[in-house]
């Protein structure tokens, strides 16, 4: 009751219901001794049930033997409406009528008071059910705002990420086709993606993942925007920036958070990709020449544990007819029902089969076979965000 006022609780509006005159003013004299003020009357259950769907009524005490419509027949009505699942109803019955309680509470009745009615126990049923209602109407209330506060941190999340126009632009300008699937779990996460042209040849690609979910992992990842967006191109090759965004992450997390990151700059005049890595899901490179990918390090220690953590750049080839795959640990760490995980083979073999069926073009081939893959495996919403790219440079 902490959360609830006296004011609030004796304003509450209680609906009387009994065909007798006498009995319905007596339970609201009773009430209003104690303190209750909003206090209606109705003479029987038709037209109990209509001051219901007008007034909405806090709480009902409500004797159960009526003309017209019995107390059995008003609570049935009531409980087929799931506007009123929290209005509890007292139901008013004889000591020795247990037959008749059983069937109320059958009917969605929450409790009863005993005939001839006792004051002090009128006002404490009372007050306790009017109590848990007003508390769960509070919650519910909140439950709805911390909602729609995540519903909202989520699209700003989205927004971050590359829109279709700009995916269609990097790909006209570095001869690429790029595919890319960004799917929130049931809660707020961590994950993030993206890409950003640097010159003409040279184009900044990254996906990292934040530790935890809710409202301090979408921040993290804001954190992160506004960081790498201030040192994206001072930040230098991809070792360089990993370092530079770990020394300012450092200090704004708290020492149980933590990023995995893979941040690489495709360089299409030099055919290559320069990359580095913070403990993330290896990324994979299928070539022309070899019939198995190449899984790229993904080791290192994660932003924000170390203060002044260095971080190495690496050099692969990337020309013309590769791909990339980055993908979130989400599609390699998620049991299914059997507590199965997809393997880090399976990817391989699926993204292979995907390459050869659509060889002109298997970027959006292989991502959509990997999220085939995934949701047969788990076709629950995921527990974590999933997120997946794919860059192919197009052949001359």
């Amino acid at each position: 009751m902490n959360t609830i006022s006296i004011e609030r609780l004796y304003n509450a509006l209680i609906l009387v219901v009994d065909d007798v005159e006498f009995n319905r003013r007596m339970i609201a004299h009773s009430l209003n001794a104690k303190g209750y003020t909003n206090i209606i009357q109705a003479e029987d259950g038709s037209q109990a049930l209509q001051m219901t769907h007008e007034l909405r009524p806090d709480l009902v005490l409500l004797d159960i033997m009526m003309p017209a419509m019995d107390g059995f027949a008003y609570c049935q009505a009531v409980r087929q409406n799931r506007a009123y699942d929290s209005m509890p109803i007292i139901v008013q019955t004889a000591l020795d009528e247990m037959e008749k309680k059983l069937r109320a509470f059958q009917l969605g009745a929450s409790d009863y008071i005993c005939k001839p009615l006792d004051p002090g126990e009128l006002a404490a049923r009372t007050y306790v059910h009017l109590s848990q209602k007003l508390m769960l109407e509070d919650l519910q209330n909140y439950r709805k705002s911390v909602m729609a506060e995540l519903d909202s941190a989520k699209i700003m999340q989205t927004r971050l990420m590359p829109t279709p126009q700009q995916i269609q632009m990097c790909e006209r300008v570095y001869d690429m086709k790029i595919a890319a699937h960004f799917e929130t779990s049931s809660h707020l996460g961590g994950d993030s993606w993206g890409m950003r042209p640097l010159s003409d040849n040279r184009m900044a690609i990254w996906m990292y993942d934040f530790s935890g979910h809710g409202m301090s992992a979408a921040m993290n990842v804001f954190r992160m925007h506004t960081i790498m967006q201030e040192f994206m191109h001072s930040g230098g090759e991809p070792g360089n920036f990993l370092s530079t965004l770990n020394r300012h992450l450092y200090p704004l997390l708290e020492r149980d958070e933590f990023a995995t990151m893979f941040y690489g700059i495709i360089d299409t005049d030099a055919n290559c990709l320069l990359y580095a890595s913070a403990a993330v899901q290896p990324t994979l490179l299928f070539t022309r020449t070899e019939p198995k990918p190449v899984s790229l390090n993904g080791r290192g220690f994660p932003l924000g544990v170390i203060a002044n953590t260095a971080y190495d750049t690496k050099y692969t080839p990337f020309t013309y007819g590769d791909m990339l795959m980055l993908y979130s640990d989400c599609l390699v760490e998620t049991k299914n029902s059997k507590g199965e995980y997809i393997t880090d083979e399976q990817v391989k073999d699926n993204i292979a089969a995907a390459m050869a069926e659509k060889p002109d073009n298997p970027a959006k081939h292989s991502m959509d076979i990997l999220l085939k893959l995934f949701k047969t495996h788990h076709p629950e919403p995921p527990a974590d965000d999933i997120t997946i790219n794919a860059y192919y440079r197009c052949p001359k």
